[in-house]
């Protein structure tokens, strides 16, 4: 990790590459392709989530230069998925194997929302690196500066993964698999991390 540092995203620049970094290195992720088989309709559905939800985020960042290559992010309690996206909409039954994109993309909200942590917390995502740029230490820079802001403040954090590698990732970093539920043909886990 020479000539990269580790640094709050406060700049819209910082965010932008922040949300393309997120998206590109998300988008082949088993959630993200139980949703669409269509690589470009993964990376628009991500680019404009990520969109949202990274303004007003609490953004930690990896740079070299001007260059984004890693993001980790959480949004304070109260705007996570659970709390946006209203329970009329949820949908938990299964789409139909005819179904669109949308709907799958639908079912998935939905089932985070499910899972939603009931305690105020942070919910912590979208965490990414640049594809190509991966297994060289940076989402982890990126993580502990999340996890040291939340241990200072002594703040509850949430988050899913579908990776089970990942499990192990966040597990290092001290969170807990407290829940997992199947979604479409993807495995969910969910993760609780008391400030240390």
């Amino acid at each position: 990790m020479e000539d990269v540092e580790v640094l709050w995203l406060t700049e819209a620049d910082q965010i932008a590459q922040a949300v393309g970094v997120a998206a590109r290195s998300l988008q082949d992720g088993p959630d993200s392709m139980a949703v669409s088989d269509d690589p470009l309709v993964r990376l628009e559905m991500l680019y404009s989530t990520f969109t949202g939800s990274l303004d007003g985020a609490r953004v930690a960042g990896v740079r070299r230069g001007e260059c984004v290559l890693g993001v980790a992010s959480a949004v304070e309690p109260g705007h996570c998925v659970g709390a946006r996206l209203s329970p009329e909409i949820r949908t938990l039954d299964a789409p139909s194997r005819d179904a669109t994109d949308a709907d799958r993309f639908l079912h998935f909200g939905s089932t985070l929302a499910a899972h939603d942590l009931d305690e105020p917390h942070w919910h912590v995502g979208p965490v990414g690196i640049e594809p190509g740029f991966q297994s060289m230490g940076m989402g982890r820079a990126a993580m502990r500066l999340l996890c040291e802001e939340f241990d200072e403040h002594r703040r509850v954090s949430w988050l899913e993964t579908a990776k089970p590698e990942n499990v192990r990732f966040y597990i290092g970093l001290g969170f807990e698999v407290v829940e997992e539920s199947p979604m479409l043909t993807a495995h969910l886990w969910f993760m609780r991390r008391e400030p240390q």
